[in-house]
């Protein structure tokens, strides 16, 4: 907890904002998904409360990326107005794309800056264009491109883009998953799953990870091991009960989903992770998934 504070005390003040953050709290965070700062406005001030994965990997990133956030609020040139926010209930999808849109845009500038980040272009283009179910991955992809290259926005432009991608300017024209099936399909088909593996870099911990999926194949009866764009997932009765994401390097991110907590951790494979514990959790997510869908 004290280095995360020690890098939080960095951070603001490296961005110019420690005046006016009277106080930030810490919260343990469940994964880097659930990674989020809140603010409350005091006045003259802001008191934060951040929400922070309890593991090393990438802290420094995954702390300065949340006070981004932060610093588009307080900054006037952005104009945020928080009223002009899409609502998540009364439109969901729109609120989705908001996110991602406003997340790229924090994205990017963490990598023109050269800092260390989970959510580098790769993943962050991957999440984009799975959200984007109802466009081609082409016209997805462009779209992501066009976005992340985009060096500043206001938080106006980010609703509007939010509502109708067509206001950016592209050089694709958007074109309906209709007329494009062919990619999309070789992408989700088990075949993907190899494709995973292959950017696996060295053997030994591909294979690793290829055990992990084969042993789920065998012991999870009626599971069904589906590609996404960003890694392996593993359904029941199209319930994701765990998740695999390759980092491009020798380890992976090990995503485990309670249903019935409505709760989910992550934690960091590596060649050095004790892989029959792994297996016998696999074994225990799947029985009870499986038993509260029998009842």
């Amino acid at each position: 907890m004290e280095e995360k504070k020690a890098i939080v005390e960095e951070i603001i003040t490296t961005l110019g904002i420690a005046p006016l953050i009277r106080s930030v709290v810490i919260e343990k965070g469940n994964s880097p998904w659930s990674e989020k700062a809140h603010i409350k406005w005091k006045k003259d001030h802001l008191d934060v409360k951040a929400f922070i994965w309890d593991d090393p990997t990438y802290l420094y990133g995954r702390i300065y990326r949340l006070f981004l956030y932060i610093v588009d609020v307080l900054n006037p040139v952005f104009e945020y107005k928080p009223r002009i926010s899409p609502d998540e209930e009364q439109e969901p999808k729109v609120r989705e794309r908001y996110n991602q849109i406003w997340s790229i845009y924090v994205d990017s500038r963490m990598e023109r800056l050269g800092i260390e980040n989970f959510y580098d272009k790769v993943l962050r283009k991957n999440l984009f264009i799975d959200s984007e179910k109802e466009l081609s991955w082409d016209t997805a992809g462009a779209i992501f491109e066009t976005l992340w290259d985009k060096e500043s926005y206001t938080y106006p432009e980010i609703i509007d883009y939010s509502y109708d991608l067509k206001k950016l300017t592209l050089k694709t024209l958007i074109v309906p998953i209709d007329n494009f099936t062919k990619h999309v399909s070789e992408l989700l088909k088990s075949p993907s799953v190899s494709k995973h593996l292959d950017n696996i870099p060295t053997p030994k911990f591909r294979e690793i990870v290829n055990d992990l999926i084969s042993f789920a194949a065998y012991h999870c009866k009626d599971a069904f091991i589906q590609s996404k764009y960003y890694g392996i997932c593993l359904l029941y009765h199209r319930q994701a009960f765990l998740e695999m994401i390759p980092t491009g390097k020798d380890s992976l991110y090990f995503n485990i989903f309670d249903a019935q907590e409505n709760t989910f951790e992550t934690r960091t494979i590596t060649d050095d992770t004790d892989i029959n514990a792994l297996q016998e959790l696999i074994k225990e997510k799947y029985n009870k998934i499986a038993q509260e869908d029998d009842h």
